[in-house]
């Protein structure tokens, strides 16, 4: 019999509901509508890719910082 593939590791529920509104935002700043307005010279567009590219990678970042942090408190020290 084959054995049911598990997966690499558990994903927590932090990590989980941050990927799912990671994708959220980047589906709804694909919009057409964020073409058309126009701050400081740059397309509203421009401006949602260059939020992407900074606080996605700080949101993950301090997720996993928390959850470790909160992981370490759970288990005794030595």
């Amino acid at each position: 019999m084959r054995r049911k593939m598990a997966s690499f590791f558990r994903m927590h529920k932090s990590e989980l509901w941050f990927l799912v509104s990671l994708i959220l935002f980047s589906a709804a700043s694909f919009l057409p509508v964020w073409r058309e307005i126009y701050i400081a010279g740059m397309s509203l567009f421009g401006w949602w890719m260059a939020a992407l590219m900074i606080l996605s990678p700080l949101g993950a970042l301090t997720i996993f910082v928390y959850e470790r942090k909160r992981a370490d408190q759970k288990t005794p020290g030595f």
